[in-house]
């Protein structure tokens, strides 16, 4: 019988905590808000292009990019896409631990979980992010640091908030 107590104890405990671990509501999108949470818990970088990448004459190449990493998702922050965007998030591979896939776009619906485009690619390894948020060859090269040490919640609260909206245009 005390045995038992002291196990509904332990229970009782550990959900107490478990559920006292903070949530953060950034949107009433579910799946959204759910990467969002995770996110706000990764490592959060900020990448400049390698200054002996070409340009390119038919898009404007985006010479900074922050990046979220996390082990399911990378979210990244940035100027421009090939669908007017200021951001995305990447899906990771499951046979390949630093690629990733775009997800889908969620400026009108929720984030759809399965909905992954796998034509288009990033890859992070070693504080190196390799993309190309215009065509889907020629990545394009970006040296990461890692921004852990001067984040602190607030402000990541606020980097996150960027993915609130995904359309340039909703942002003016």
């Amino acid at each position: 019988m005390k045995k038992n107590i002291q196990k509904l104890v332990l229970i009782i405990s550990f959900s107490i905590i478990f559920s006292c671990t903070e949530k953060h509501a950034f949107t009433n999108k579910e799946n959204l808000n759910l990467i969002l949470n995770n996110l706000f818990m990764g490592e959060f970088y900020s990448c400049n292009l390698n200054s002996k990448q070409k340009e390119e004459s038919n898009y404007q190449v985006n010479r900074n990019i922050n990046l979220i990493y996390t082990k399911d998702v990378v979210g990244l922050i940035y100027k421009s896409d090939k669908w007017d965007h200021g951001n995305s998030i990447f899906i990771k591979d499951s046979n390949n631990q630093s690629e990733f896939f775009l997800g889908s776009f969620y400026a009108e619906n929720d984030f759809k979980k399965n909905l992954i485009n796998r034509d288009h690619k990033a890859y992070f390894k070693n504080n190196v992010l390799q993309v190309n948020l215009f065509n889907q060859s020629d990545n394009h090269h970006y040296k990461c640091q890692k921004l852990e040490k001067i984040l602190s919640e607030a402000m990541k609260k606020e980097i996150l908030k960027n993915f609130l909206l995904q359309k340039n245009a909703d942002r003016s």
